[in-house]
């Protein structure tokens, strides 16, 4: 009888199987697409570049939206003119028709003169007049 001596000791020249080399080389692959999809996130080089203009300011952009064709959602960009008002103007709109004059708008239930001189200057009538009856133009 010839009894062999194994070791239990792992051999120096470990090699690994198929299976781990798969696994090695698919975890390798993900680490490495992961990494570039983060690095492009991060520095959106698909986008065009862009530069910022420091010295606008929010009061600089002007908006000048027509009463009679606006919805309310548009018109909540009004100063001081919060959803409540501005569906309050389409609803006397739908109820009344256009409005001729900006002045008008004084008919609505919350809308004072005071609130329309603050957006009198981002509203108009119609396609041409600021205020159909003073006979402004744009």
């Amino acid at each position: 009888m010839i009894i062999m001596n194994i070791s239990q000791k792992p051999s120096g020249n470990f090699s690994p199987t198929k299976k781990q080399l798969l696994v090695i080389y698919f975890l390798a692959t993900t680490l490495f697409i992961g990494t570039i999809i983060k690095v492009g996130m991060d520095c959106h080089w698909w986008l065009p570049e862009t530069e910022i203009m420091s010295s606008l300011q929010p009061e600089d952009i002007k908006v000048k939206l027509d009463i009679n064709k606006s919805p309310w959602y548009e018109l909540v960009l009004l100063p001081k003119l919060g959803e409540v008002k501005a569906k309050a103007i389409v609803d006397y709109r739908e109820k009344h028709g256009d409005f001729k004059t900006i002045d008008e708008l004084s008919s609505i239930k919350g809308i004072d003169t005071s609130l329309i001189e603050v957006i009198r200057d981002n509203i108009k009538i119609g396609s041409g007049t600021t205020n159909a009856a003073s006979g402004n133009q744009e």
